[in-house]
């Protein structure tokens, strides 16, 4: 397999991630480090959900590597954000068989922001962060799984189901018991009293993350 060292720059590369990820099969390098930096963050702040900010970004690490070497398990037809969600989670899981729970202080323990942000910014931010700390302390692995694929990385129902290894009827049904969950300790995310359950197709969600 013939290996590229053409440079693809920092900023503005024309190709999506699948036809990036077909270019680093080929032995494309460049390509590979372009997906690995476009993904680095979303990576870590999914993992944070269930790891400390250390073992997050390790975490994150040994997905891109992962990765990488097994690219020619990679099948064009798939979304390169799917798959590797998909091992993200899979590393996760491992982990946490091999460690005992994370301290209830770790989950609360959020990402840092190195700039400094007005105050009515930054209090936004620590609210979205509560929110998703309460989603993380509330779900069940695969519904918070499933809610932050939805509602943070934008994906279909179908790709959900792939990460979480089920069927679309299975996804569907995680993603409804865990806003129905949601709607109970967090009323306000429907502007719903406590004890309402209202069947929506989309209820908001508990806000991003901070952007890095």
């Amino acid at each position: 397999m013939s290996r590229s060292s053409e440079p693809l720059g920092s900023t503005d590369v024309p190709w999506d991630d699948e036809e990036l990820a077909r270019r680093a099969q080929a032995g494309c390098v460049a390509s590979f480090e372009e997906l690995a930096r476009r993904f680095q963050v979303p990576l870590v702040h999914f993992l944070r959900r269930w790891a400390s900010r250390e073992d997050a970004e390790d975490l994150a690490q040994d997905t891109l590597l992962r990765a990488y070497r097994n690219l020619h398990r990679y099948r064009p037809s798939w979304r390169f954000a799917t798959w590797l969600f998909t091992i993200a989670r899979r590393l996760s899981i491992n982990q946490a068989r091999r460690r005992r729970p994370m301290a209830a202080s770790d989950v609360l323990d959020e990402v840092e922001h190195d700039a400094p942000e007005p105050a009515d910014a930054v209090a936004r931010e620590e609210s979205r962060q509560r929110l998703w700390s309460l989603a993380a302390s509330a779900l069940s692995k695969p519904q918070m799984t499933a809610t932050w694929l939805h509602y943070v990385e934008g994906m279909p129902l179908g790709q959900i189901a792939r990460v979480l290894g089920c069927s679309q009827v299975a996804a569907k049904v995680t993603l409804f018991r865990a806003r129905k969950r949601l709607l109970r300790v967090v009323p306000r995310l429907d502007g719903a009293g406590p004890g309402e359950d209202r069947d929506r197709s989309a209820e908001p969600a508990p806000g991003r993350p901070p952007s890095e």
